[in-house]
Parts: C-alpha cells; structure tokens; sequence
C-alpha cells in the first residue's frame, strides 16, 4: 500500500502543547508531541496479516502542515483526496488559532482535485454528460465557498459541513465509475463467507465476480476494519 503526503504551507504562531491536548480528546488513535512538531494518526483496524491500517496521520512543523495519507491498491487517487479533503480542512480549522495558514497552498490543493474529477468524468462525456455539467456546477459552488471561507473565518463551520455533502456525492458517481462499489463489494463479500460457513478463498472469489484478487481483498480488509466480521487464525 503505498502512501502520498499533501503539505499546507504554515507559520506556528505558539506552542502545540494545548493542541494536542484537544486532539486527544478529538478521537485519533495516536498522539505524538514534541517541541518541535505534534503528530496524529488516525488508525482504522487492521490488515488480513494484523498490521495497523493507518488511514492517514497529520505533522504540524514549525513551518508546514503535512497530511500523509495511505492509497489502498486499486484505488482512485482523486476519489481517496475526495474523501479527505473536508477531514483536512476541519483539522486546520482547529488549528487555525496556532498557525498563520497560507491560503494559496490549500487552494491548489482544492483545485487540483476538482479539476482531475472533472478529467475523468470529461473522458466519459457521451454517458454522462448531465452528470459533467452537475459537477461543473459544484465544482463552482465549492470553489465560490472556498472564497467565502478565505474572507470570512467566521463562515468555516457551514461551509465546511457543505463541502462534506458535495464531496460525498462526488465520491459516490467516482466509485460509479471505477466498477463495483464498495458497498456493493462488502455485501457481496459477505454473503460469499455466510454461504461458504465462514470462509473465503481471495481467489475463487475474485474469479466469481470478475474482479482482481487485490481488491477483493480490499473489500475483505473493510469488513474486519468496521467489525462485521472477525479474522481467526488456525
């Protein structure tokens, strides 16, 4: 799995010390502070060999904010950023008090990742035409927000709960796109192991539903991850 890493140009205004004590209470699963940098992760159960799935982990430097994040086989990078785009940005809104942001650098980020959304529902322009230019629009609605929020630190908290709906709906007609879903793939998953008395051959499933064992795979990590069902070693 590999890992890519988004970085926010940033001052620190002061020491991180109270700031990792509100992440503490924020809910990530592991804090690391030092006088130079604060550090959170976010983990999301385990892989099939029992490994620590770190979703994505965020560094405050003395002069950046950089946000790694994991990129599972077979999955979109766009739809991925998609995702955490709108957690990103409520993370800096905390940390706003502690940092001079540079608001240029968090929007090339935005913007990168609509217009390759653009790109690829462009290259499917004959089926889905409609749905382009509803995208356009919100790619102009979200882009005219983000204006809004640079103006107005006062607008963060609404704008931000609207770019979580618009990038959910975007995210949903990306998974469209790249074949079956992952709810569909976690449904499908979980009847195969119910009907075959609680086990899985990655292979012979895979070959079933014509998908790659790999995300197959992907599917089975998501299920242990969110607790429908349990790994047993024999």
């Amino acid at each position: 799995m590999s890992e890519e890493t988004i970085k926010i140009i940033a001052s620190r205004k002061k020491p991180l010390k109270p700031l990792a004590s509100l992440f503490g209470s924020l809910g990530f699963s592991k804090i690391s502070y030092s006088e130079n940098a604060l550090s959170v992760e976010k983990i999301k159960g385990e892989d099939l060999k029992g490994k620590p799935y770190v979703e994505y982990s965020i560094v405050f430097k003395p002069d950046s904010i950089d946000l790694t994040y994991s990129l599972p086989p077979n999955k979109n990078r766009v739809s991925r950023l998609v995702e955490l785009i709108p957690t990103f940005l409520d993370v800096l809104q905390v940390a706003e008090d502690y940092y001079a942001i540079k608001p240029s650098s968090i929007y090339f980020q935005i913007n990168s990742v609509l217009a390759q959304a653009s790109k690829i529902i462009d290259r499917e322009a004959v089926e889905f035409s409609s749905q382009l230019t509803d995208l356009q629009t919100k790619y102009n609605d979200l882009s005219a927000k983000y204006n809004d929020l640079v103006r107005s630190s006062e607008a963060n908290t609404r704008i931000l709960l609207e770019s979580e709906q618009k990038a959910d709906e975007l995210r949903k007609r990306i998974s469209k796109l790249s074949g079956m879903s992952d709810e569909l793939l976690k449904q499908t998953l979980y009847e195969w192991v119910k009907i075959h008395g609680g086990t899985i051959d990655i292979k012979e499933f895979a070959k079933a539903n014509s998908l790659s064992p790999s995300r197959a795979e992907e599917g089975l990590n998501q299920l242990i991850q969110e607790g429908y069902i349990k790994r047993i070693y024999l």
